[in-house]
């Protein structure tokens, strides 16, 4: 993706987290929790690098972002292979912008 299509300059990372979608769309207890490492970050979303391919549009919940409480909601936005489809990066969207005064990390 161009630099010119982000709305927020994004920074660099590399930090191990969690993040889950939902199994079934009708009960938000099934979850399916999987690893990542965030490679950038910006107010309007994440660059992360996971172990299973997802498709583009699908909801994704991010947790521990600072200035954040609960659960993120977050769109995949697009999706590349890498290290022979072993390992994929991805960029999502946040469904609302990430406000806060104080800087962003996770």
């Amino acid at each position: 993706m161009s630099q010119e299509q982000r709305r927020y300059p994004r920074t660099a990372l590399n930090e191990e987290t969690i993040y889950f979608l939902h199994l079934d769309k009708r009960d938000s207890n099934e979850r399916i929790y999987s690893p990542a490492t965030i490679i950038d970050v910006s107010k309007g979303g994440l660059g992360m690098q996971v172990g299973i391919p997802h498709e583009i549009d699908e909801e994704l919940w991010l947790e521990g972002i600072d200035g954040i409480t609960g659960a993120q909601s977050a769109r995949v936005k697009w999706i590349k292979a890498i290290r022979n489809a072993e390992l994929y990066s991805i960029g999502v969207a946040f469904e609302r912008e990430y406000k806060t005064n104080t800087p962003l990390t996770v």
